[in-house]
């Protein structure tokens, strides 16, 4: 019996009684956490939710309300919300608010269900500590390591008979060990995001966190001045963090993105191509369908420097006549908007190697932004100025770590002075995925 499916007819004749039109996305999961300390279980924690969120349109109006109780009287008086809502933030204007029809998608089977023994997961959990604090002295401790599995489900029903879920499950963990040599101390880390429990590699996780924190001991202070920089595959995602909101339809509709009327435009280096794809496994925001049911698609966003689209609801697309590119975005208790999956650069053909002996005299490799991306980056301008650390190189040699420095620059300003891109991405396990990133030029508040 889809009991689900049987409470949502109710909710559909109580719609059309009503003269509007109802969606319902339900999601949830399970996720347990696993943490060691001081060669102690720490943490151990175990989850399940679920939660529906209901979005009524009537007109150009929609209304929303949310419950974790998916009884059949919950979710009725759920809708009687969304729907008083609706009513209230009734306008004037005579654009209806149109709502996703079936179509045929892509599946997807990431849901891997496997019969893992809990000693084995305790054991991920306890030798992600072990093996940091016994591969060098000066590791002082590991004041952050753990072990999660987690699963995921998103249904997404609504008038126009839309019924379709999607289900995934993955593994994820990581290690942050502090070391300490002399009086300075830095704090590495590393992480691992797989879909099968035989996919972690505990030793390589564990050897990558610790040189992720030795390697900045004996740090100088960087000369202020401008350098060419090589922005590293870990750091780069960063800069694309700061234009994810210039890439939203809505966004650019109020006025609030700084790409606005630049589409067919070239505003990037010709080396710069940047693709929203859903069916990435490298990254973590895949899905056959987004937040109103549409099919996920790839969307070429940057095609060698020329913006070609921005990311659309089925609204948006609608309301400025541009490209229904499936990205619309929300969970049960958020409204809907608008929402990147995997963003991916396209990768070059130089080595990391390569990119910093491409330039004579001095190059810093940014390897660390080490302040928030709120703090440090002003979206009304495109101006960024972040801490950071990283290395400093002279005619392809590494001189040693640097620190105390802050970078500063505009984020269009990056993009356009892209010089050449890297042959490869880091570590799964993000959704914004980026080669290494040679910038011609940027300028640095040192010692």
């Amino acid at each position: 019996m889809d009991t689900i499916k049987e409470n949502f007819q109710k909710i559909l004749a109580q719609a059309k009684q009503d003269g509007v039109k109802v969606e319902m996305l339900i999601s949830g999961g399970e996720s347990l956490e696993l943490g060691y300390q001081k060669k102690a279980l720490k943490d151990f924690e175990s989850t399940q939710t679920q939660m529906a969120g209901l979005r009524v349109l009537k007109g150009a109006a929609q209304g929303y309300a949310y419950t974790e109780n998916l009884s059949l009287e919950a979710l009725l008086r759920t809708y009687s919300e969304a729907l008083n809502n609706a009513k209230t933030v009734q306008s004037a204007e005579s654009f209806e608010i149109p709502m996703m029809k079936p179509q045929p998608f892509k599946a997807m089977n990431l849901f891997n269900p496997e019969e893992i023994e809990m000693d084995k997961k305790m054991e991920v959990a306890k030798a992600l500590e072990e093996k940091c604090l016994g591969l060098d002295p000066r590791v002082q401790s590991v004041p952050y390591s753990g072990f999660s599995q987690g699963s995921s489900f998103s249904r997404i029903l609504n008038s126009e008979g839309v019924d379709q879920e999607f289900r995934q499950s993955y593994y994820t963990g990581s290690a942050a060990p502090l070391v300490k040599e002399g009086e300075t101390s830095k704090m590495g880390g590393e992480g691992f995001f797989v879909r099968s429990f035989a996919e972690i590699n505990i030793d390589e996780v564990a050897r990558e966190g610790v040189n992720n924190g030795v390697k900045y001991l004996g740090a100088t202070k960087l000369k202020t001045g401008n350098y060419p920089v090589v922005l590293d595959r870990k750091v780069f995602p960063t800069v694309l963090a700061m234009l994810l909101s210039y890439l939203s339809a809505k966004e650019v509709h109020e006025g609030k993105s700084l790409l606005k009327g630049k589409v067919g435009e070239k505003v990037a280096s010709d080396k710069f191509t940047l693709i929203d794809d859903p069916f990435e496994l490298h990254g973590t925001a895949v899905r056959p369908f987004d937040a109103e049911g549409a099919p996920s698609q790839k969307t070429v966003l940057f095609e060698n420097g020329v913006l070609k689209n921005f990311l659309t609801n089925l609204e948006y697309a609608q309301r400025m006549n541009l490209p229904h590119t499936a990205h619309a975005a929300r969970g049960p208790s958020s409204p809907m908007g608008i929402g990147p999956t995997n963003l991916v650069v396209s990768k070059g053909s130089k080595t990391q190697q390569e990119l910093l002996t491409l330039n004579p005299g001095q190059t810093v490799h940014i390897t660390k932004f080490t302040g928030g991306l709120h703090a440090g980056f002003k979206d009304s301008t495109g101006d960024l100025s972040m801490p950071a650390e990283g290395f400093l190189y002279e005619n392809g040699k590494c001189l040693g770590p640097v620190d105390q420095f802050v970078v500063s620059g505009n984020v269009l300003d990056v993009l356009r002075d892209i010089v050449e891109l890297g042959d490869t991405y880091g570590r799964p396990g993000r959704s914004l995925i980026a080669p290494d990133v040679l910038i011609k030029s940027m300028s640095f508040a040192g010692g």
